[in-house]
């Protein structure tokens, strides 16, 4: 059998990956001199109160190698072998560790270990989607490059959108980039931007949370091509994502429903690696079409 393993930056929920027996490496939250395991040793709840009550503000880590061991070891040791995908290279040294611990392991068994590396393209919940599409191979009986394949073959159809309600947590965590030029009207727009080519890319601006919530919509129907023509024209798979905003994801959830053909929706809560970034009250959509 094939395991799937992720990061906490997939924004799984716990009851999907107890579901499906997703293997999850906590990435690291720092406020200060004072470090945290995502969902170990701080929830979400926990970390939006610390994100605006504090004066530091936080910033996220990769996982060390060891944390990396201590997820993969067990399932090795049942017999089983492993796909792990990880956040982009270009956002994170996760995938860096990953390939560390490997490495480690290798070195301790003294030979190949049945372990398959991703450096994602996506984060959020499209490497969730990335996740369940390994599980659904994966329990099909597929091998383990069957598994991996099919996560890396949803790359040509993900689409990966977020509405902020600002972009000072965005300026913050320093990772403003090409939205730099927003700036001058932060106080009046709603940005919304996308991950594209494994970057947090700035896509538009609305002038108020309900033409955001409108054009989520709109681009759900055609998506923007900054990483390419998507694939895809059949039932969509979608999450709807929120920070802190769930009246403002049951009415995307709703609205979804009723406009299109829906085979899989999930809903998310956006945890800490992107809510540096976001603040409290963003939204997000995640999707492909079969």
């Amino acid at each position: 059998m094939v395991r799937v393993v992720t990061d906490s930056g997939a924004h799984l929920s716990t009851e999907v990956r107890v579901k499906y027996k997703i293997g999850t490496v906590p990435l690291q939250v720092l406020f200060g001199t004072r470090t945290y395991r995502d969902e170990i040793d701080l929830s979400n709840e926990q970390f939006f109160y610390m994100l605006t009550h504090e004066k530091v503000h936080p910033t996220t880590s990769a996982p060390a190698p060891q944390d990396f061991i201590n997820v993969w070891k067990p399932i090795l040791d049942a017999g089983e072998e492993i796909v792990s995908i990880c956040l982009p290279s270009g956002l994170s040294a996760t995938y860096s560790s990953a390939v560390n611990a490997k490495a480690q392991l290798e070195q301790e068994h003294g030979g190949a270990v049945p372990i398959s590396l991703i450096d994602g393209r996506w984060v959020s919940m499209a490497q969730g989607f990335q996740c369940l599409e390994g599980v659904r191979v994966a329990h099909a009986g597929g091998s383990r490059d069957d598994v991996a394949k099919a996560m890396i073959g949803l790359n040509d159809k993900l689409t990966l959108v977020f509405l902020l309600d600002t972009l000072e947590y965005l300026k913050r965590g320093g990772r403003i980039g090409k939205a730099q030029a927003w700036l001058g009207t932060m106080f009046n727009v709603k940005p919304i931007l996308e991950i594209a080519h494994a970057r947090v890319e700035p896509l538009e601006r609305v002038r108020s949370r309900k033409a955001g919530i409108a054009r989520l919509l709109e681009l759900v129907q055609n998506p923007p091509t900054t990483n390419g023509a998507r694939i895809g024209d059949g039932p969509l798979h979608i999450s709807v994502l929120h920070a802190r905003a769930p009246e403002s994801a049951q009415q995307l959830e709703n609205e979804i429903r009723a406009r299109f053909n829906v085979a899989e929706l999930v809903m998310g809560e956006i945890g800490p690696t992107i809510a540096v970034h976001s603040g409290p009250d963003a939204l997000g959509l995640a999707f492909y079409r079969e």
